[in-house]
């Protein structure tokens, strides 16, 4: 009898000896993902006119919005004449760029930051660069009438009418002509890198695919200097 008491108090020793129960392991924090800084707003020149401002005179100012998550940021502009693109370094919104007279352009800023790689890509404007005393040389941007800005069309024979309204101040309307831009991609439209239709009225027919949401863009041009319209989109029923 003895001996079992001595082993009933020798396994309560043992059990009330054992390793202490591990903590629970502390639970891991996921990494936060990476944000990208916000997009800036253009100032000027305005989308679709024409820039008189020049500094020295051949000297063109970019405005934008800064933005408090940005620590720098990168201008893209580009020649639509020459299809040409320069980058530019900014710190700080406005940025002086030496420009050709009489050409029209495309710009955009990209907001960069020392946090992280990503990096976030304005809006592409455009506008004609007149420089010095040439303030009566482009037209004015084209007025895109039809179709509307997303207006459902049906095709006819596979094809769409696309009609728009261009003035100059100094060139009779039956003197302009045009360049059209169409096309699936926003981007390529609006920066002219789709094929060209070249046109002596303001109306043409294009071929298009039920289903599909295409874009178009109309440059109009004297004999001197050309403007760029807004870039519309539709959508094939």
């Amino acid at each position: 009898m003895i001996r079992y008491s001595i082993i009933l108090v020798f396994c309560f020793f043992m059990i009330s000896c054992g390793s202490a129960p591990s903590e629970a392991p502390t639970p891991v924090t996921p990494a936060q993902p990476e944000k990208a800084p916000d997009a800036v707003e253009l100032s000027k020149p305005l989308n679709n006119t024409t820039c008189l401002e020049a500094v020295n005179t051949n000297q063109v100012q970019l405005t934008w919005t800064p933005v408090t998550s940005a620590t720098s940021y990168e201008i893209k502009i580009t020649n639509l004449k020459t299809n040409v693109t320069e980058t530019k370094a900014a710190t700080t919104s406005p940025a002086l760029i030496s420009l050709v007279a009489g050409e029209t352009y495309a710009w955009s800023v990209v907001s960069k930051s020392t946090k992280t790689s990503l990096t976030a890509t304005s809006p592409v404007w455009k506008f004609f660069f007149a420089g010095t005393g040439e303030s009566s040389l482009a037209p004015n941007p084209a007025q895109l009438l039809s179709p509307a800005s997303g207006e459902s069309v049906d095709a006819v024979s596979g094809q769409i009418k696309l009609s728009w309204k261009a003035t100059d101040a100094d060139t009779p309307f039956e003197s302009l002509t045009y360049e059209v831009y169409v096309g699936e991609d926003f981007a390529k439209v609006a920066l002219g890198e789709v094929p060209k239709i070249k046109s002596t009225s303001s109306t043409i027919s294009v071929p298009v695919q039920s289903g599909k949401i295409y874009y178009w863009m109309v440059k109009t041009m004297d004999s001197k200097s050309a403007s760029y319209s807004s870039v519309n989109g539709f959508r094939v029923n």
